[in-house]
């Protein structure tokens, strides 16, 4: 076999690994579903018809099973979404981002003491809207949910380039650790305790999934003060992997 047949061989076989994974994680995801309802059910059956006669730490114990119980929950559907991304497929229709991004905003509803702000406008692209918006999503809510200034600052902008657009989510909070960048990608890392931020380690995941997809990149700046996350979407639509 030469070079370039057996390079289309090692091609052919990672695809159909990566199929062969992604059906995996949904399969397991979706059966690990049934039985955390009933313990769910279970959990609640107790809460409500014997939490009064618990003393403090009782009820303390009983919350932190709860909360374990929702916890794993996150998790289970933020590997279903992961499996999903690239098998199910959206049409690619042109989105006017400037009118997603506010939806998208508006759905978040940052509290008062954060200022979301978009200072450039933003382009139509043809995209999957809905994993796009995840996109957006994902990012305005990490940046809303770590930040630690008492008044925070959150600016969403575009750069528009030869071949593609260039967009920047940036923020003014605790920022990110210059040996954290690659790891913060990785599915199920956070940089702090899941139950202290109800973080499960996959939505920068799938923000890095979703715009691969795309035919852009990711990045992660951290600048004095706050984190800069920008990424790319090519003016032309690319055919994505899952293309027949």
């Amino acid at each position: 076999m030469d070079e370039s047949g057996e390079k289309e061989r090692l091609i052919q076989e990672l695809e159909r690994t990566n199929q062969e994974l992604q059906q995996f994680a949904y399969i397991i995801s979706h059966d690990l579903k049934a039985p955390l309802r009933a313990i769910h059910s279970l959990v609640q059956w107790i809460a409500e018809d014997y939490g009064p006669l618990f003393d403090d730490d009782g009820r303390e114990q009983l919350d932190l099973l709860q909360g374990r119980v929702r916890r794993m929950d996150q998790l289970i559907e933020g590997v279903l979404h992961y499996s999903r991304i690239g098998r199910i497929r959206e049409e690619m229709v042109p989105v006017n981002l400037n009118k997603l991004v506010l939806e998208v905003i508006d759905l978040l509803s940052p509290p008062p003491t954060i200022t979301v702000r978009m200072v450039s406008r933003l382009p139509v692209v043809v995209c999957e809207k809905v994993r796009i918006g995840q996109v957006f999503q994902n990012l305005l809510s990490n940046a809303i949910k770590f930040m630690d200034k008492p008044h925070g600052e959150i600016t969403i902008t575009c750069v528009e380039q030869e071949s593609f657009y260039q967009f920047g989510v940036q923020d003014n909070g605790p920022g990110i650790a210059p040996k954290d960048h690659e790891r913060i990608f990785q599915i199920f890392q956070t940089l702090h305790a899941g139950d202290a931020y109800g973080s499960t380690g996959i939505g920068l995941t799938l923000v890095k999934k979703i715009v691969e997809l795309h035919g852009g990149v990711v990045r992660v700046f951290s600048p004095l003060p706050g984190t800069l996350f920008e990424f790319t979407l090519p003016k032309q639509p690319v055919r994505l992997a899952t293309d027949e």
